[in-house]
């Protein structure tokens, strides 16, 4: 029978630190020792688990299917320590611990969303937390929080998924948008009708297919992308058209290299939630930080739109 003990606990952050660093040579820069001391200690992991984590060698660092499964249960572990560290702070009187917060892209680059203040108000706070925030797609940001390894999602939905609870926080607006150099940028509003624009390439976020498509009469995209950054990229190269977030492909049309086509009758807005996993009883870290979300949210005024 397995027996875990202390000594394990600094192999497994030896094993995590390798495998984030994509190896051997950038965990000797994080840790600052050397090779064959991290080999020595992988090599102790595996005989302490009876199993091979990785392959290495030409080929590269690779995890072994079991390595990725243990660095997975390894991930929990930390997590779960971080989350008793931070309540036992918070026994003594002190807010410590970690936020692990996941983001939508769209939520970070739009200046009116609360979570900008709801960290700014959680930092006014007398406290030594650690806060992470990942931005990814959200099949992965929905795994990670079900896990435990993320605490709080800020983002859009478009199917809602049992264990998991979604709080509405507000809805932002979505307009069709073409580059300068797409033949549509010049024509006049009342030129430009719906059923022409299935004539054009559209871009279309992975998520948003089945609401972006219809509303241009298109069955398949030309193009998917999976972050903002990347759909507004193709969209400015001027071949494709493709709905953005209006904060921010108004940005670009403030220089000149986007327009927005017919927002009145193509926009739409997606609405976006704060979700958080069933069951989670918090932390003290978690619960702060969701009362100063609340506040963030309640002081912006946000009716239905921003």
């Amino acid at each position: 029978m397995f027996t875990f003990n202390e000594r394990d606990l600094r192999l497994l952050k030896v094993f995590m630190t390798v495998v984030e660093s994509g190896g051997y040579g950038g965990a000797q820069a994080e840790m600052n020792i050397g090779a064959s001391t991290i080999s020595n200690h992988m090599s102790e992991l595996e005989q302490r688990l009876d199993t091979r984590l990785c392959q290495r060698g030409r080929i590269g660092f690779q995890l072994t299917d079991t390595g990725a499964q243990v660095y997975e249960a390894a991930r929990r572990i930390f997590s779960a320590i971080g989350d008793f560290t931070g309540e036992m702070a918070s026994i003594r009187g002190q807010l410590s611990g970690s936020l692990n917060l996941g983001l939508l892209d769209s939520a970070i680059t739009n200046p009116l969303s609360p979570v900008h203040e709801a960290i700014w108000r959680f930092n006014q706070r007398d406290n030594d937390a650690r806060v992470t925030v990942r931005v990814e797609e959200l099949q992965t940001m929905e795994k990670l929080l079900l896990e435990g390894q993320l605490h709080a999602v800020i983002g859009c939905f478009p199917r809602k998924i049992s264990g998991i609870n979604y709080d509405y926080v507000y809805s932002e607006k979505q307009e069709l948008y073409c580059g300068s150099r797409h033949p549509l940028f010049h024509e006049e509003a009342q030129s430009i009708s719906i059923q022409n624009l299935s004539h054009y390439r559209v871009v279309s976020r992975s998520m948003w297919m089945q609401t972006e498509l219809p509303r241009l009469m298109v069955e398949t995209a030309s193009a998917t992308v999976n972050d903002v950054l990347a759909k507004a990229f193709l969209i400015r190269t001027g071949t494709y058209i493709g709905f953005l977030p209006k904060h921010f492909g108004d940005s670009w049309v403030a220089t000149g290299e986007l327009k927005s086509l017919l927002p009145q009758v193509l926009g739409w807005s997606a609405a976006y939630y704060i979700a958080t996993r069933k069951g989670f009883s918090g932390s003290p870290v978690m619960d702060y930080f969701l009362e100063d979300f609340r506040t963030a949210l309640e002081d912006a005024r946000i009716e239905q739109e921003i």
